[in-house]
């Protein structure tokens, strides 16, 4: 591979683009093996080459914008926080690297995607569907049903990512990721049919350990972002937290894996894949935990950054819950935010508590201040109600 081509961009695009394609490049990942997708395979490895020229042109534009210490020790921020970014990129590539390779993937692997709470689903558009012959941003299904198209495959052609312009057609694949309902809605609008997914007794420790692994890590890379959007140290304290749990939940799964293969010798290639997510997903949850750093180390971030966060895909901000809100006294359960809105509650601060990822049975008060994920229209809508 050449050098890459430096381009002259602003700052804050660059940003934002690094981080709406490691965001898309995870669940692509994902997909690529669940369905041992060869094709996603090789976008995945397309947008990782897209990624090192980004990392490239931001750290040429960083060393020309260091005028004296103060700015330099800013910059020195951004560089870190998108050398994480490149790190997720990194790790998803390996991920989508076992398919490329040939590596078996065992079954417990896609028990284990199938089983996070982000679900990952591929449909046709059949003739007749109710999406076929509209464009992405009229059907807002992000804000609706809190499902997010990844990828459109058109007989040959990969689109990735689609923009709001994209047009469906009939005989179009859809990659997409959301809430369990969310997912046969989308089914039901193409025309498809979505597979149910019924786990088996076999390897069920091994099952658990990695989807909650998979779930734990999305939630730190989306915490540690907060962390650094909102200033707050106990975010970040939280994120590093979250990152020794991660550690355990590694060497528990190898430890299982390594005991499993030494029982059930027919399947100890297979296994090796249950190794190398585990591997690939402790480095999502190291790269977190880079970025709450710069928090932790009390960085001050440039305000290009903050800016960069606000135009990214999805949306992270802090709404502010009013007394006479809809949303006052009532369980995250009931008000099914994810798939009405398109929104996740990331974090709740009520007075000095902070409450982090919080379940689906905590109840939102008057006064909470709230950080949650969407896209703009969800945060939209979900900020005018809770007001």
């Amino acid at each position: 591979m050449g050098e890459p081509k430096y381009r002259p961009r602003s700052v804050r695009e660059l940003l934002t683009e690094m981080k709406d394609t490691s965001d898309f490049m995870v669940d692509l990942a994902y997909a690529t093996v669940l369905f041992e997708n060869s094709e996603l395979a090789d976008v995945v490895h397309k947008l990782e080459s897209k990624m090192d020229e980004l990392m490239y042109t931001i750290r040429i534009m960083a060393a020309v914008a260091a005028r004296n210490v103060n700015e330099a020790k800013k910059i020195t921020g951004i560089l870190q926080v998108a050398t994480a970014a490149e790190a997720i990129s990194n790790a998803t590539g390996d991920i989508a690297d076992l398919v490329r390779r040939g590596i078996k993937i065992h079954n417990v692997v896609k028990e284990a995607l199938r089983a996070a709470d982000e679900k990952l689903t591929m449909v046709k558009v059949s003739s007749g569907s109710l999406m076929a012959g509209k464009e992405l941003h009229d059907l807002r299904l992000p804000s609706t049903i809190g499902v997010w198209i990844l990828a459109i495959k058109r007989k040959k052609s990969w689109m990735v990512p689609p923009t709001r312009e994209t047009r469906l057609l009939v005989g179009d694949e859809v990659v997409a990721r959301g809430p369990w309902d969310g997912v046969k809605t989308l089914a039901g609008m193409a025309g498809a049919r979505v597979e149910v997914f019924t786990p088996s007794k076999e390897l069920e420790s091994i099952r658990e350990d990695l989807a909650e692994m998979r779930d734990l890590t999305g939630v730190m890379v989306d915490l540690a972002y907060s962390a650094i959007m909102l200033g707050s140290r106990d975010v970040a304290e939280e994120v590093r937290a979250l990152e020794e749990e991660c550690d355990k939940f590694n060497y528990k799964l190898w430890h299982d894996t390594l005991t499993a293969a030494a029982r059930l010798e027919g399947d100890v290639l297979k296994l090796n894949s249950v190794l190398q997510m585990a591997k690939c997903m402790e480095k999502i949850s190291d790269a977190a935990d880079a970025i709450a750093d710069v928090v932790l180390r009390g960085v001050e971030l440039h305000p290009v950054f903050s800016k960069a966060l606000s135009e990214a895909e999805e949306k992270i901000a802090k709404v502010e819950i009013s007394k006479k809100s809809r949303f006052a006294g009532k369980t995250i359960r009931e008000l099914n935010l994810w798939a009405t809105m398109g929104i996740y509650i990331l974090h709740i601060k009520r007075g000095k508590q902070h409450i982090i990822d919080p379940g689906k049975d905590v109840k939102l008060r008057g006064g909470d201040s709230v950080v949650a994920r969407g896209s703009f229209w969800g945060i939209e809508k979900f900020s005018k109600e809770a007001s």
